[in-house]
Order: C-alpha cells, then sequence, then structure tokens
C-alpha cells in the first residue's frame, strides 16, 4: 500500500511540476561559423529571439510577414545579427 501512495504522490508531483514554457513552439539553428540562432513563439503574438547569446522579446509584426523557421533559416544562412 506505502508503494501505491508514494507512487501516486510521485506521478502528482510530474504533473503539476510541469510549465507553459514546455508548451513554446521554438524554431533553431546553428550556422557553419556555430552560431545558434533561435525563434520561440510565446502564444501571445510575441517571441523570443536569440542570437549570440543575446535574447530579446519581438511583436509578430516585427517578423516582417516572415515565418519564425524562415527567419532562422536566413540567419544562419547568411551567418547574420538579427535585428529587429
Amino acid at each position: 500500500m506505502r508503494k501505491l501512495v508514494l507512487t501516486g504522490m510521485a506521478a502528482a508531483a510530474f504533473l503539476t511540476a510541469c510549465s507553459k514554457d514546455d508548451d513554446k513552439k521554438c524554431e533553431s539553428c546553428t550556422s557553419d561559423l556555430g552560431n545558434k540562432f533561435e525563434i520561440c513563439d510565446n502564444g501571445n503574438g510575441t517571441y523570443d529571439v536569440t542570437a549570440a547569446g543575446e535574447k530579446e522579446t519581438i511583436t509578430e509584426e516585427e517578423l516582417g510577414g516572415l515565418t519564425p523557421k524562415l527567419v532562422v533559416e536566413l540567419a544562419c544562412e547568411s551567418d547574420i545579427e538579427l535585428e529587429f
């Protein structure tokens, strides 16, 4: 019985430990020079952009009509610093 209670408590802790951040949809890539680019959709019309270790939050309008996937692909191909 004790094992059953402990197992139930562990399962409940696991299920409640998940946060909304786990649901973020991110696109990322690493350029040939080793620079990592990442864009994560916050689900509220904003995106967290990380490039060269710097993180910035931007709006959907600042993507200029491009998809997050296309933005990171272009950044990796040209190995540019993202500026919005």
